[in-house]
């Protein structure tokens, strides 16, 4: 049952700790403006809609914010020191993983693009 939970946890968790990293800290402006510009380019936003866009985006990236925070400090409490140190390693093996696909993707593209 304990692994259970942990799992569940760890699953709900870690998309939102990937959005929150997404590129790197600090750089949710840069993230939100190329979804902006990919909108704008699929619909023809707007100079009024982007601003809303814009907006709509931070409040939502802040929400996620909040949510991570709170799921976290929660999780916490829940769980017994121990069990809190596995989650965390757990999550920075997930971690590497996403870094080494990452890494991998990055590679392929710098090679088609030299071709």
């Amino acid at each position: 049952m304990n692994v259970k939970l942990i799992f569940m946890v760890v699953a709900l968790a870690l998309p939102l700790s990937v959005t929150a990293y997404s590129g790197g800290k600090g750089n949710y402006e840069h993230y939100r403006a190329k979804k902006i510009e990919r909108l704008d380019k699929e619909l023809g936003l707007s100079p009024d809609q982007k601003t809303k866009l814009e907006a709509l985006f931070k409040e939502q990236g802040e929400k996620h914010k909040a949510i991570y925070k709170e799921t976290k400090s929660q999780l916490q409490s829940i769980l017994t020191p121990e069990q809190n140190t596995k989650l965390e390693e757990m999550k920075q093996r997930r971690h590497e993983k996403w870094r080494e696909k990452h890494q991998e993707r990055k590679q392929e593209k710098s090679g088609d693009s030299q071709s």
